[in-house]
């Protein structure tokens, strides 16, 4: 800006250059203003993620760092000196030139709408074409500057096998989905979220059947959630069972219905008929509600806190019980109800009203449903702590040069001081640095014999759970992943893995990794007799979980996330079945356990 008038030449260069420089100063905060406000977003298959770097549009296309949130869509990534490689949940393998506006899958050339721009996982990719690429479809919302990931669905089909009807609906990537009923006309409609509709078969047909027909179609629901909605809609002349199933990479979805001829025998499901409801007080601590059935019924349960009921659903059942109603005197249980269950053609509801909330668990078996409720006492809670690896041992070594082997050992420590706080039996696999038996670097068979070692310690103590602390460590692409993951392997391991994920996670405050079945039989999570999880605490190979792992606060935060996941299991009814085995036992006459 330039001033006149009766200011001198010296004294209009020096206000000129004033207001220049104040002119440049209120620019460059504005500038940082604007880079604080800043906050580009992708959301892909329903994961939001805050983008580490701003989005560019340039042409149709919007340039944006994809890399990082390819782990949504089960994909990962390698840079090579001329392409980044990227490899999908199914192995597909994606080639993106660095040099050229091109990218190739299964062969085929797709030009894109320019080469990646930057380095590492701050490279910027044509978003559209590389969605595309991925069997994604992308919407770009100006507005927002947010950027959505849907990925497409490929496959609707409808089969007919020996004994039931499969529709399979097949997306290239992880998709979730709610479901619901209509009953005027019979319809069962299943919404898939954060999913795109790509070039499928909209409709598929049966005659001579009860199950008329299937249909998908983009849907728009209210309020509207944060993405696309795919419907599918399977019309029906009358209720029949049906089930649900889920790939483990949870990208297929397969939804079965009885032959017309074989309903009587729908989904591997045994019709079961409920005979008789009654009610027992076990000991001071457990009572069972006990309903007789012919053949082996298919539950499955849940709690609600208020007011505190436990509903059980038998699949594929009829009621013959006369009197559906049963009143109940105990501190625990007011009454029992049996009932059809609602929106649950062919399904009966077994309905159990606390006094007060307590822990439950449900066990079927040839002629018989029981519904346990009670308390575990703490005070016969026996846990194995194993912290992993040890001696020659290190496991995952940290950029700093930080041991795997020393965080196990703190952390496992400090669980077993407040485990021992409250009373519980706990012994640790290894108390130094030292493995639990000696072996050779790089004899795989004594380490097994290691591994079993631990395992057996376990076994001999009639441990009621075994809970193995560890950190992990990715070589390939060690910045993408970070936080908290807890592995099982045995079925009877997934409740507790469901518990000590969500409390540790509270506990430390990493990211949310989830609760995986582990895709191999680790020795620690499938030798031993009773339920076993692997905590991984947190990542050595990403830099901010490293210099948290260092810190005693997270070793402690870790270490009451362990026990507070031990105390959740137990609380929720994880080992009322054992519970009850042993009240048997102790109440068996004596010749009777000898024989």
């Amino acid at each position: 800006m330039l001033y006149s008038g009766s200011l001198g030449a010296g004294q209009g260069i020096r206000m000129e250059f004033r207001l220049s420089a104040v002119v440049a100063a209120v620019a460059l905060c504005l500038a940082v203003a604007v880079d604080e406000l800043w906050a580009d977003t992708m959301v892909v298959a329903g994961h939001r993620v805050e983008s580490p770097a701003e989005f560019v549009v340039a042409g149709d296309d919007v340039f944006a760092p994809l890399l990082p949130s390819l782990r949504h869509l089960g994909a990962w990534y390698e840079f090579t000196p001329d392409a980044i490689m990227i490899t999908t949940r199914n192995e597909r393998q994606i080639v993106i030139s660095r040099r050229r506006g091109e990218g190739t899958r299964d062969g085929v050339v797709r030009e894109l709408a320019g080469p990646p721009q930057g380095e590492g996982e701050r490279t910027l990719l044509p978003a559209r074409g590389v969605g595309a690429l991925l069997g994604c479809g992308v919407r770009w919302d100006e507005e927002t500057r947010t950027l959505f990931f849907y990925p497409w669905v490929r496959k609707f089909s409808l089969q007919t096998l020996r004994d039931r009807y499969r529709l399979t609906i097949g997306a290239e990537g992880p998709i979730t989905y709610q479901t619901g009923e209509l009953r005027n006309p019979r319809r069962l409609f299943v919404d898939l979220l954060n999913a795109d509709l790509a070039q499928i078969p909209s409709e598929l047909k049966l005659v001579d059947s009860y199950l008329t027909g299937a249909r998908i179609h983009q849907h728009s629901v209210e309020p509207e959630p944060e993405g696309e909605v795919t419907r599918v809609v399977v019309d029906l002349t009358e209720w029949r069972p049906y089930r649900i199933r889920e790939s483990e990479d949870g990208c297929t979805l397969e939804i079965e219905f009885p032959l017309p001829e074989a309903s009587e025998l729908p989904l591997d499901v045994e019709p079961v008929v409920l005979r008789e409801v009654g009610f027992e007080r076990i000991s001071s601590r457990l009572a069972a509600v006990k309903v007789a059935a012919v053949g082996t019924p298919f539950c499955v349960s849940e709690k609600i806190e208020d007011p505190p009921v436990v509903i059980v659903d038998v699949a594929n059942a009829t009621n013959e019980i006369d009197s559906p109603e049963l009143k109940v005197t105990d501190p625990a249980v007011a009454g029992v109800c049996l009932m059809p269950a609602p929106e649950k053609p062919g399904t009966q509801r077994i309905a159990v009203a606390l006094k007060e909330l307590v822990g439950h668990a449900v066990v079927t078996e040839e002629g018989e449903v029981r519904v346990l409720v009670g308390r575990f006492p703490l005070s016969e809670l026996k846990v194995v702590v194993d912290a992993g690896h040890g001696g020659h041992d290190t496991g995952a070594i940290g950029r700093s040069g930080l041991e795997e082997k020393e965080i196990n050992l703190d952390i496992a420590r400090r669980v077993y001081r407040l485990l021992q706080g409250m009373g519980v039996k706990v012994r640790m696999t290894r108390v130094d640095d030292n493995p639990v038996r000696p072996w050779t670097r790089g004899n795989r068979k004594e380490q097994r014999e290691e591994l079993l070692a631990r395992c057996k310690i376990a076994d001999e103590m009639d441990a009621d759970l075994f809970v193995s602390i560890h950190a992990n460590a990715r070589a390939t692409n060690p910045t993408e992943y970070r936080g908290t993951e807890t592995y099982y392997r045995k079925e009877d391991s997934a409740a507790l893995a469901r518990a000590m994920q969500k409390e540790v996670v509270g506990a430390v405050g990493l990211p949310d990794g989830g609760v995986i079945r582990h895709p191999k039989p680790i020795i620690v999570l499938h030798g031993t007799k009773m339920p076993s999880v692997l905590v991984e605490v947190g990542y050595l190979s990403h830099e901010a979980d490293e210099a948290e792992l260092a810190t005693p606060e997270l070793r402690e935060r870790a270490a009451q996330g362990v026990v507070n996941g031990v105390r959740r299991y137990v609380e929720e009814g994880g080992l009322l079945p054992k519970l009850a085995r042993r009240e048997s036992e102790k109440r068996r006459p004596a010749y009777e356990r000898w024989w």
